[in-house]
């Protein structure tokens, strides 16, 4: 084993690396509390760029705390296949991230950039109604809706948190680099037993990634956060997102609060040309799907116990390509106060929302055992085929257990033991 401790160098980003450059025959990586004659009183870890992973390679943290400090515009960890300006990361196999005891991935005090490729950086940012109304604050906002102290939709959500808005030569909206652990082309891989906080983007993204587990994952973020006295807006705070090319999968056993989707299924597959290791994306792997898979297939979903604070616990999304083979099974939407997000589970999306709504776009898919106190339990809004839905409680009483666009959208798909309380 090579403990992180024994390479001590001036930063803890060049610790991490002068560790991993001298990893021994068994492959193992052990990062404990910090122990360090330079600034010797702090025990966390502080991240200025993303932790490289190479292939066969285990990651064991101990009790410990990894931190992004705020000149770090960069991942926790990242399979070392992928990254900026690599176009066609190359097969990885057996990366494994365990923690042992209480172990945590916390984002920086000041970020540089929040949020998706679809947000604008801003600085600030505010999350208030009351603070986006400002006078003096977020021009995005038209002077009649300051006045009349409602901003749209787009006011409060085309925006994120970012101390890079406005700064030259560095980019002005989210990307892949806010991605907590981001791993592209690894099969059999393993992440477990971490609590991620205040990540900068998604908690942990999988794209092209076959034969693996997520588990015992906490998430704890809210969409917000109090920096420099004001409430900023932090946008996409997902935990889990498997993207296209995904198979073969568990995930299971997480809890805790998410921004947004707990646990995304989203295969997404427009035809724009992306080339891999740009930015202005979440995808870090092109769009060349004449090269590379583009559903998602196998995938177990199971034992999830939380809150969004927008969206849903649960989603399946398919656009331009199919979803099928997914087992989804014991999810508990825990309440959140007076606040009530949008849904439970939801399957799907209008065509023209993300991409072409397929038919047979999402099949074969079981859903059991789900309790919701969400505005609706489970809301099918795109093709849905060849699928069963059992066991649901809606605890909301201004809500749907079920619900639905348009009939022609489901093709045979059996529900039983579904409940309004």
């Amino acid at each position: 084993m090579t403990n992180v401790n024994d390479y001590i160098r001036n930063t803890d980003s060049e610790s991490f690396e002068a560790a991993l450059a001298a990893l021994d025959g068994d492959r193992v990586l052990v990062i404990p509390p910090r122990e360090s004659s330079i600034e010797h009183d702090r025990k966390f870890w502080l991240i200025d760029r993303a932790i490289l992973l190479p292939e066969n390679v285990s990651v064991i943290l101990q009790n410990c705390t990894l931190k992004l400090s705020d000149k770090c515009r960069d991942n926790f960890f990242r399979s070392a296949n992928c990254g900026l300006g690599i176009r066609d990361p190359e097969p990885f196999q057996n990366i494994h991230i365990r923690g042992e005891g209480s172990c945590t991935l916390l984002g920086a005090d000041h970020p540089r950039a929040v949020g998706d490729g679809g947000k604008i950086l801003a600085n600030p940012c505010p999350y208030e109604d009351l603070d986006l109304c400002r006078p003096d604050i977020a021009p995005w906002v038209s002077e009649d809706r300051k006045l009349s102290g409602v901003p749209s939709w787009s006011d409060k959500h085309d925006h994120s948190y970012g101390t890079d808005a406005g700064k030259e030569g560095e980019s002005q909206y989210g990307d892949w680099r806010g991605i907590g652990i981001l791993l592209a082309n690894v099969r059999n891989f393993s992440i477990s037993n971490l609590r991620i906080v205040e990540s900068h983007c998604w908690g942990i993204s999988l794209e092209s990634c076959t034969y693996g587990s997520v588990e015992k994952i906490e998430f704890d973020a809210c969409m917000s956060k109090m920096i420099d006295g004001m409430r900023q807006n932090m946008e996409n705070e997902d935990g889990i997102d498997v993207r296209n090319g995904c198979h073969h999968i568990t995930i299971s056993d997480i809890v805790g609060h998410t921004g947004d989707d707990m646990v995304a299924l989203t295969a997404i597959a427009p035809d724009d040309g992306l080339v891999g290791g740009s930015l202005c994306s979440t995808h870090v792997m092109g769009h060349d799907w004449t090269r590379r898979e583009s559903g998602i297939h196998d995938i177990i979903i199971r034992n999830i116990n939380g809150y969004s604070q927008l969206c849903f616990n649960v989603r399946l999304l398919a656009c331009n390509t199919k979803i099928y083979n997914i087992a989804i099974d014991g999810i508990i939407d825990v309440p959140n106060g007076s606040t009530v997000h949008r849904g439970t589970i939801r399957i799907g999306e209008r065509d023209g929302v993300y991409g072409a709504n397929l038919p047979n776009c999402i099949s074969r898919v079981t859903i059991s055992n789900v309790i919701s106190y969400a505005q609706d339990a489970i809301i099918v809004r795109g093709h849905f085929s060849d699928s069963v839905i059992s066991n649901v409680i809606n605890n909301n009483r201004g809500g749907e257990a079920f619900s639905f666009g348009q009939e022609d959208t489901l093709n045979n798909v059996s529900t039983n033991n579904i409940i309004n309380v």
